[in-house]
C-alpha cells in the first residue's frame, strides 16, 4: 500500500534504522533530500521529490515559492532570491539550483528551448537508475543540442527513433553550429554574428524562382546554404518551422546548425548574397533582422518581426 505524504514525513527511514522527522507542511528544509542527477532539470529534480513525499509536484514547489505559477515557471525565470529559497528548503547552494535551471540562456536563445524534452541521451539514461519518474536533464530541452553535453554521445529522438540523419556529410559544421548556438546561449559568447538569428534567418521563405522543385513556396533560405535540404522537404513532405519557432527536429537539425556555421564563417558578405534570394516583405524584414543583428548597440530585440513568416 503507497503511504501518505505524511506517513513518508514523519517516518523516514536511513539505512535500517527509523528516523523521526516533521510533516512536510511544517518543515522548513526536507528531511530527506534527493540527489539531483548531472545536468538533471530542476523541475524533474523537484519532481521526483513530490513523488517521495508523495504530494503534487507544484505544491511541493509552492511550500517555499508560494506565488509560482507552474513549475516550467521556475525552469525559465528563476530570480536569485527564488534561488536561494529552493536551495534552503533542499538543502543545497543556490548556485546549484541555478545551474539546474534555464535561467542562464540569453532571451533570444529561448525560442530555442522546447516545452517537453524532445531528445535523450542513450548513455547517460542507463546510467541514472533513479526510481520514481523518470529524470530530464536540461538538454532534453535544447533545440540546439546534436550530441549529449555531458558524455558527448549522438542524441536519440525522444520517441526513440534512431534513424541516421540525411546530412551527415555536414556533420562536422552541424557540430560547430551547435557549440556557436551553444556558447551564446550559456555563456553570452558570440562573434561578429548572432548564431541564434542567423538559424532563424535561415528559416525565412525565400524567393520561389530560386527552386527547381515542386512546393518551391513552402522552400526556406536554408536550402541556399545547404541544398539538399531541398529534395528532403519535398521527399518526406513536410514544412520546416518558421524563423519565430526554430526548433528542428533531432533528424533534420543537423542541417540547419550546419547553415549557421556555414554562413558565420563566411562573415557578412554572405547576408547580402542571402537577402538577394528574397523578395517582397520579406526582404525588408531580413534587411530589419540583419540591421539589429549587427548593429553595435542593439536595443530591443524585433520579436515580432517574423511572426508570420
Amino acid at each position: 500500500m503507497r503511504r501518505s505524504h505524511r506517513e513518508l514525513a514523519a517516518r523516514t527511514r536511513y539505512g535500517s534504522g527509523v528516523r523521526v522527522t516533521p510533516k512536510l507542511p511544517h518543515c522548513d528544509q526536507l528531511p530527506v533530500v534527493l540527489p539531483p542527477l548531472t545536468d538533471e532539470l530542476l523541475s524533474s529534480w523537484i519532481h521526483r521529490h513530490a513523488t517521495f513525499y508523495d504530494v503534487p509536484p507544484l505544491a511541493m514547489l509552492r511550500h517555499c515559492l508560494d506565488a509560482i505559477s507552474s513549475l516550467r515557471a521556475v525552469d525559465l525565470v528563476l530570480t536569485d532570491e527564488q534561488a536561494s529559497r529552493v536551495a534552503s528548503m533542499f538543502r543545497t547552494d543556490a548556485a546549484n539550483v541555478r545551474r539546474m535551471s534555464l535561467s542562464n540562456i540569453l532571451p533570444k536563445s529561448c525560442r530555442l528551448i522546447a516545452a517537453k524534452p524532445m531528445q535523450f541521451c542513450a548513455a547517460c539514461a542507463r546510467q541514472a537508475n533513479s526510481s520514481g519518474p523518470e529524470p530530464v536533464r536540461r538538454s532534453q530541452l535544447l533545440g540546439w543540442r546534436l550530441t549529449c553535453p555531458q558524455c558527448c554521445s549522438q542524441l536519440i529522438d525522444g520517441d526513440k527513433r534512431s534513424n541516421p540523419s540525411p546530412f551527415a556529410d555536414y556533420w562536422t559544421d552541424a557540430l560547430d553550429g551547435q557549440r556557436l548556438i551553444d556558447d551564446e546561449a550559456e555563456r553570452g559568447v558570440r562573434a561578429w554574428a548572432s548564431p541564434t538569428e542567423l538559424a532563424r534567418l535561415l528559416l525565412m521563405r525565400r524567393d520561389p524562382r530560386t527552386a527547381h522543385l515542386k512546393r518551391s513556396g513552402s522552400f526556406r533560405l536554408l536550402g541556399v546554404v545547404v541544398p539538399e535540404a531541398d529534395a528532403i522537404v519535398v521527399e518526406n513532405q513536410i514544412s520546416l518551422p518558421s524563423a519565430a519557432n526554430p526548433i528542428l527536429p533531432l533528424w533534420l537539425r543537423p542541417a540547419l546548425l550546419a547553415g549557421v556555421s556555414i554562413v558565420e564563417r563566411e562573415g557578412p558578405a554572405m547576408l547580402t548574397w542571402l537577402q538577394s534570394k528574397i523578395i517582397g516583405q520579406n526582404r525588408t524584414r531580413f534587411s530589419e533582422l540583419v540591421s539589429t543583428m549587427l548593429s553595435t548597440h542593439p536595443g530591443p530585440e524585433p520579436l515580432s518581426l517574423l511572426q508570420h513568416n
